[in-house]
């Protein structure tokens, strides 16, 4: 199992389950950031911890970074396909 980004965290408000959380943008690298029909996304994770915390947090959340394996006629989501891209171009610069 790969390492996990934790960018934020939260809590379950009141009876009706709904989490808030927080997210530290500062903690997000360029690579988090997928562009897609030009407008920029973060893939999230939100899980529940084992114990809250001292201030009451009960979830965490990180970077969801899962990419599929590739199979022969497997189809790559586009906001993927954006950010494999954008990799390739980032790793062709001279610095």
């Amino acid at each position: 199992m790969s390492d996990k980004k934790y960018v934020g965290n939260g809590k379950v408000n009141g009876n009706y389950g709904i989490i808030n959380i927080s997210v530290c943008l500062s903690d997000l690298a360029p690579e988090d950031i997928t562009e897609y029909q030009g407008k920029k996304y973060v893939r999230l994770s939100v899980g529940e911890k084992r114990e809250v915390d001292q201030y009451g947090k009960s979830h965490s959340v990180w970077v969801n970074n899962y990419v599929p394996e590739q199979s022969t006629g497997a189809s790559v989501p586009p906001a993927r396909k954006s950010l494999e891209k954008k990799r390739i171009v980032e790793d062709e610069m001279p610095f």
